[in-house]
């Protein structure tokens, strides 16, 4: 009777944890109660084919230009016409990737191809926002980043950001497929962060997702608020990308709200939108603090 009780509690615990890994994604994301218009392509809808007009031979530096652009779009635009510019942007990135082909080390194509696939599920993952099934579109996006990063550790096990890349894939497929997924692999996304910092503690967006898990994950799985706000501000602390600092300051946020830090949370949510004064979520997130 007491070793069924144990495997009850245990059960219940991963069920917490996969649906805060869940709220974790959707939370970076606008919420249904303000009505902000969701963004659902069709399926027969492209995004223009256009690629930046280059007088000479397209380099990593244009992938790596493309890349940011895109990221920065999808953090800083309204539903709508910016949305898809973001998605856009991404995908022209790699298609210049994808020209490069063999010119480039086997090293920085996995990288690069795994950063952007991970881009574009959350790309997808935030275009249906609200919608369970739809949110499916994003699943094959992140499935391929994961493939990806995992043969780049193999490539290169002493790299810090490959293992990053797949802890944060993996994140995102179980937020997708659900607790009996995460039975077995919610574990092993928090240890492949957790080795990103041991090879490189500098590494601030390692920190940055590690601390995320500590935001949401149930006490019995390791959640630590003040364990999640260390990390947040490390990982400020550690870099000058904007996203990334962004990110930082909204996380604080959450967590200063959680503990009923009501000017903390506040003056965090007010940093972000210094950085990305069109983000529709933290507005809405400053207005609950009001």
């Amino acid at each position: 009777m007491e070793k069924f009780r144990w495997v009850v509690l245990i059960g219940l615990g991963v069920l917490v944890v996969c649906g805060s890994l869940l709220v974790s994604r959707r939370d970076s994301l606008p919420q249904k109660v303000y009505s902000v218009p969701v963004v659902r392509p069709a399926p027969s809808e492209k995004p223009s084919s256009a690629l930046p007009v280059l007088k000479r031979k397209p380099s990593l530096e244009d992938v790596q230009s493309l890349y940011r652009q895109g990221q920065r779009q999808l953090y800083n635009s309204a539903p709508g016409e910016e949305y898809l510019r973001a998605r856009e942007l991404l995908q022209n990135a790699q298609t210049l990737l994808e020209q490069l082909g063999d010119e480039l080390d086997e090293f920085e194509r996995l990288y690069w191809q795994a950063r952007l696939e991970f881009e574009l599920g959350d790309w997808y993952y935030g275009a249906v926002w609200g919608d369970p099934a739809q949110a499916q579109e994003a699943l094959p996006y992140y499935l391929k980043a994961e493939q990806i990063a995992l043969k780049l550790t193999k490539r290169a096990p002493n790299f810090s950001d490959g293992y990053r890349l797949l802890g944060e894939s993996q994140m995102r497929i179980i937020s997708l497929k659900g607790w009996l997924h995460a039975i077995t692999h919610a574990g092993i996304a928090k240890k492949n962060l957790e080795r990103a910092l041991e090879l490189d503690p500098q590494n601030a967006q390692a920190r940055l997702a590690l601390g995320v898990y500590y935001l949401y994950a149930p006490a019995l799985f390791g959640g630590d608020l003040t364990r999640a706000l260390s990390e947040f501000a490390q990982s400020e602390a550690l870099t000058s990308d904007e996203t990334v600092r962004f990110l930082s300051h909204r996380w604080r946020g959450v967590a200063y709200a959680k503990l009923g830090k009501i000017a903390e949370a506040r003056e965090a949510f007010q940093r972000a939108l210094e950085i990305y004064p069109k983000s529709s979520w933290d507005r809405n997130e400053l207005k609950k603090l009001r």
